[in-house]
């Protein structure tokens, strides 16, 4: 292996030795054409190449050594559009060149990296790609991951838990589990993070987030069959600067922001902090109508939270060889989350009934370096590091241990309590590990990619449970369960990136992924007649795509995608919400990995001041995973949920979208989404008339036909944005549709009222105002400012949500730059 590495090297070594030395120097400047004055660190690159640079703080600039001949280069920054000269550069000899800059209202010319793993323009990326830019966050006051994504054309995110506020996010139609979540290009979110992530994760230190629907496990692997949302992280600015945002907001919700970045020669550094605070909130109850729901029940609608984000940056610019950089970064997290029972503050103790109390402790580090190998090629080296810790009590113990230990004295009172001293939380630690190696390369009109990519994690979890099942000899015991997980993933992959004619492009790729998890659980006493049984899960899956971008005119461009998926049954945020220790979730080794095909037809207008676009989009799912109660064989393993493949199933959809610059510092943006999804037969728990629960509640199988709707997926969505900047002032003022969909309805308390509920159509409006101050910004604004709520609540189903539960938020701020 040593002597491999070594003549790696080696031949690296060789090939930046050939690298040109044409002595042919390309200088110049870059403008803004309406004012005339320059911009200063503009992007110029030579296309075809990976030679580039960027302009100092006056905005001019010098690129040596290019080759000789015509040479297209292209100058770019952000706010403004992409232009393109060609040079006739001859060795031994300079050229200057003068770029004058279009401002880009429609912020159609930010690089983008997600689709291709390569750099593009996002209205030249062969694979379609959405980008919300750091400016379209502040706009939304998107101060979390899942404040970012609200309101994204196919993208919907929601809560989940009444009770603990889970969340998850979901794309065309599929759920979190088929959604591969990336910060900086590296699968740094796994389940166990996915609970409560999208709420956790900050946008202090967040460039731009990349947004790319449809087949994407050709380059990313299980999890990437409805796409991948890429968080791209902001780089040290030229020069020295200072940020600070204080924002207060009613219902006790604070925020703290602050950052530093700076250059010196070729280091940078950027430091980030973030702090946010809200209290918890009561506002409605249980009920059949809104009238009987606006009404508060003395349990929280939204859980306190304390949040607190903090991130450390160094890039090296040129440390080992001409134009290489090598990035290091490390974040700290912290949260906690509390729940339950307001009256007499009954929540602040953590194991009283109803309560959730939840602690989040993570630490991330990573290492990206970029190795230009001649004009042609470039290395990527990357590596993530992530450790994950939870610390989380609810009332699933307790409830357990009065129902199996009546009181004597009030036999239809709640039961006896346990003994404090055995009470525990629910712990989990995580430890993941993800590894890649990229190599690109310029050949012609192809642009070669090849990569190997791991993912390697380890989760440990200990619970506290009592068995509440009368019919069990074990029956009132308390045990602790100790639940071992592991999953190794190795996945290689190739593109090739192929201009075939003008303006036709072709993209190929594939990608082999090799899946092993385990899981083995144990208990601390013996709790039924047998182990717990160890499930086994291994899997190699070859996973194809094929993009085509084909430029009909220079506005005109239309793509197609096409590609399969795989997802492995392992990792369920599911599993984890529930605080389990997860003998409770029985995950047979028999069940099935997902598979998928995936189909996107696209068109895009590009105007002058406006953007028209139409996005088909399909995809088929064979052997579905679905969340489950446990049959009547699982419940005498000791297991209460389990996943299981229910059918097959399809999304697909429509979505249409326009945005324009109406008259000048005026834009306005609108997406409309119509979809569909559905299962390939009825659902057995809802039509099945042998199933258990339907023998004892027959009213269910009324809902046969329903179930074959995929749940959460709305008929149709839109969203509205209108912008309007004269001078130094903001105004916005955005709106979200939420169409009629179908979502079950379990009741824990009476069976008789389990249903599946088919929703009404709704409308939520934000809106925000901004005025800049030399180096200060005041800003106000609410959220769901019209109060609306949820029509129908039911407590005794925890994820019966599907709308807002408290009405509106308000806040205002200010924030300094310098």
């Amino acid at each position: 292996m040593k002597r491999i590495f070594t003549l790696f090297v080696g031949v690296l070594c060789v090939i930046v030795a050939m690298a040109q030395n044409t002595d042919a120097m390309l200088f110049g400047d870059v403008k803004a054409k309406e004012t005339k004055e320059h911009l200063p660190h503009a992007m110029i690159v030579v296309k075809g190449t990976n030679l580039k640079t960027k302009c100092d703080g006056s905005g001019h600039f010098k690129l040596p050594n290019l080759p000789v001949g015509k040479q297209i280069v292209i100058a770019s920054v952000d706010g403004y559009q992409e232009q393109e000269v060609e040079v006739e550069m001859v060795s031994g000899k300079s050229v200057t060149v003068y770029f004058e800059l279009d401002k880009d209202p429609l912020e159609l010319s930010q690089v983008v990296v997600t689709g291709t793993r390569t750099s593009h323009f996002v209205k030249n990326v062969p694979i379609r790609t959405e980008v919300l830019t750091n400016q379209a966050l502040k706009r939304k006051n998107a101060q979390s991951l899942y404040e970012a994504l609200e309101g994204v054309p196919g993208v919907r995110v929601e809560e989940q838990c009444q009770a603990c506020n889970f969340s998850m996010v979901r794309m065309q139609g599929l759920g979190a589990e088929h959604t591969q979540v990336l910060i900086d290009g590296e699968p740094m979110y796994s389940g166990l993070a996915g609970v409560y992530g999208l709420q956790q994760m900050g946008t202090n230190d967040v460039d731009r987030l990349e947004i790319v629907k449809g087949a994407g496990s050709a380059l990313y692997g299980s999890s990437a069959v409805a796409g991948a949302i890429n968080i791209i992280s902001k780089e040290p600015t030229y020069e020295p600067s200072i940020n600070a945002d204080l924002q207060l907001g009613n219902w006790g919700y604070k925020s703290y922001k602050g950052s530093g970045s700076m250059r010196y020669k070729n280091v940078g550094v950027m430091v980030s902090a973030q702090r946010m605070e809200m209290d918890a909130l009561d506002e409605t109850q249980a009920g059949n109508t809104r009238s009987e729901v606006k009404h508060k029940d003395g349990v929280s609608d939204r859980v306190y939270s304390l949040m607190n984000n903090l991130g450390l940056s160094f890039y090296f610019y040129s440390p080992f060889a001409t134009n290489d950089k090598l990035i290091i970064r490390a974040k700290a997290l912290d949260e906690v989350r509390m729940g339950g029972t307001m009256t007499d503050n009954l929540y602040l103790n953590p194991f009283s009934a109803g309560t959730e109390n939840i602690r989040t402790d993570r630490l991330s580090a990573d290492l990206a370096y970029t190795l230009p190998i001649g004009s042609k090629s470039e290395l990527n080296l990357a590596a993530a590091y992530v450790r994950h810790k939870r610390n989380a009590t609810n009332d699933t113990f307790l409830s357990s241990y009065q129902e199996s230990h009546p009181d004597p004295a009030n036999p239809k009172g709640p039961g006896l309590s346990p003994d404090v001293e055995i009470m525990r939380p629910y712990l989990a630690k995580e430890n993941s590990f993800s590894p890649s190696l990229t190599f690109t390369s310029m050949l012609g009109k192809h642009t070669l990619l090849a990569g190997v990519q791991g993912y390697f994690t380890n989760l440990r979890e200990t619970g506290l449970y009592a068995i509440d099942d009368d019919t069990s000899p074990y029956y009132g015991k308390a045990y602790t369960s100790i639940g071992e997980k592991h999953a190794n993933e190795v996945g290689f992959f190739i593109q090739d990136e192929w201009n075939a004619l003008p303006g036709l492009t072709i993209v190929p790729g594939l990608r082999l992924d090799t899946h092993n998890s385990r899981e083995e659980y144990t208990a601390s006493e013996k709790v039924f007649d047998g182990n717990f049984p160890q499930t086994k899960f291994s899997k190699a899956t070859f996973n194809p795509r094929l993009a085509i971008k084909y430029e009909l005119s220079k506005a005109l461009v239309l793509r197609a995608n096409f590609g399969t998926g795989f997802r492995a049954p392992y990792g369920f945020s599911e599993d984890l919400h529930l605080c389990s220790g997860s003998p409770r979730v029985w995950k047979s080794s028999e069940l099935n990995g997902e598979r998928s095909i995936s189909y996107n037809v696209s068109a895009d207008y590009y105007g002058k001041n406006y953007q028209l676009s139409l996005n088909i989009f399909r995809t088929d799912l064979k052997d579905k995973i679905q969340f489950a109660p446990a049959s009547e064989n699982v419940k005498k393993l000791g297991y209460t949920y389990q996943w299981e493949n229910v059918d097959d199933a399809y999304v697909q959809g429509i979505e249409i979208g326009a945005k324009a610059t109406l008259f000048r510092n005026f834009n306005a943006g609108l997406n409309w989404t119509f979809n569909q999804g559905k299962f390939k037969h009825e659902r057995a728990e809802w039509a099945d008339a042998n199933d258990e629960e339907n023998k004892k509640y027959p009213q269910r199988l009324a809902y046969a036909k329903e179930s074959k709707n995929i749940s959460r997926f709305p008929a149709m969505t839109g969203d509205l944005t209108l912008e309007y900047t004269p001078g130094t002032w903001t105004f916005s003022l955005t709106s979200s549709l939420q169409g009629k969909m179908y979502i079950d309805y379990n009741s824990e308390d009476d069976g008789t009222q389990s249903k599946i509920k088919k929703t009404n159509l709704f409308t939520l409006w934000n809106c925000r105002i901004a005025k800049r101050i030399g180096s200060f910004s005041v800003y106000a604004g609410g959220k769901n400012i019209f109060s609306y709520i949820q029509d129908e609540r039911h407590l005794d189903d925890a994820a019966f949500m599907y709308a807002p539960v408290y009405g509106a938020t308000w806040y205002a701020g200010l924030s300094l730059t310098l």
